[in-house]
């Protein structure tokens, strides 16, 4: 059972954490024995529910297409009801728990398909990191162990196994069949077009500021976005390039997100649907046009 509150001597028995750093024999195994292991069976963990040194296959490792065996070993992974609920690293005391390659260490250990816990942790036996799985760069919670009892209450509401919600069902009944919605129109079954012959590029649709080279027919995207969603729809555009499909959602009453690993199209789209305030344009459009006639 989780302790409602600590005291740093109950867990540490007078331990002196100036020491620790400056201790030659106070190393990793230290750590995990004298300062990890009372902090866990006080939030609640023992026998089972604190697995040590599991083996894990890296997945993604691989030298041109051979894959390459590598082993992951977390120092522990915590259980709650059978399922693994956050990792915790150990490391010696003048190693870095934040900012640090250590970080993305638990990280990959946190991540492992085996595991995907929400939470990640390490410890050096003077500093305690917590983080969220899915933001690493800042701790969520971070303290000098020294003065654990301050800290406590925190580290408890999110460690303690109670903390975790677990063994809850989850049931979804949709209220109209897969793909149709209540006004009849049916996602999954929307009809093949016929051939669209492709139009010049039109004033309005903004295609003309630029020549990104991979720019599709404008005619042709609008016709299958407005064939296969409704207006108010979100559609999305994984490579979306110039922004043809996000303009032509948005010319037709829908919203968009494209995205794009190249900055050149990203700067293109965030360019192009950038509002425009027509006083301010005005206002703008007659400074350059006085301007002009002055330095010429």
């Amino acid at each position: 059972m989780t302790k409602e509150t600590i005291s740093r001597n109950e867990l540490f028995q007078n331990l002196n954490f100036k020491t620790i750093a400056d201790d030659k024999d106070f190393k990793e195994d230290s750590v995990r024995e004298v300062i990890i292991l009372p902090i866990l069976n006080a939030l609640g963990y023992s026998g089972v529910n604190i697995v040590r040194s599991k083996s894990l296959i890296h997945p993604f490792l691989k030298t041109g297409s051979t894959r390459r065996k590598v082993t992951l070993v977390p120092d522990y992974i915590l259980k709650v009801e059978d399922n693994f609920a956050w990792v915790l690293d150990a490391k010696e005391p003048n190693q870095k728990i934040v900012n640090d390659d250590n970080v993305e260490q638990v990280y990959s250990y946190a991540m492992h398909p085996e595991i995907r816990s929400t939470y990640m942790s390490l410890c050096n036996g003077v500093e305690f990191s917590l983080y969220r799985t899915n933001d690493y760069d800042t701790p969520i919670l971070f303290f000098q162990v020294d003065d654990i009892e301050t800290h406590w209450n925190e580290l408890k509401m999110y460690l303690a196994p109670n903390s975790f919600q677990t063994g809850k069902s989850i049931s979804y009944e949709p209220s109209v069949p897969y793909g149709k919605t209540k006004d009849g129109f049916d996602y999954a079954s929307r009809p093949l077009l016929e051939e669209i012959v492709g139009k010049k590029r039109a004033a309005r649709r903004h295609f003309g500021v630029h020549g990104y080279f991979t720019k599709q027919t404008w005619n042709v995207v609008a016709e299958y976005i407005k064939n296969y969603s409704k207006p108010g729809d979100l559609v999305l555009d994984p490579f979306g390039g110039s922004g043809v499909t996000a303009i032509e959602a948005m010319m037709n009453n829908r919203k968009a997100i494209s995205i794009d690993l190249n900055p050149m199209p990203v700067f293109i789209v965030q360019s192009l649907i950038a509002p425009v305030k027509q006083d301010e344009f005005g206002k703008a459009f007659e400074e350059v046009k006085n301007e002009y006639p002055r330095s010429a």
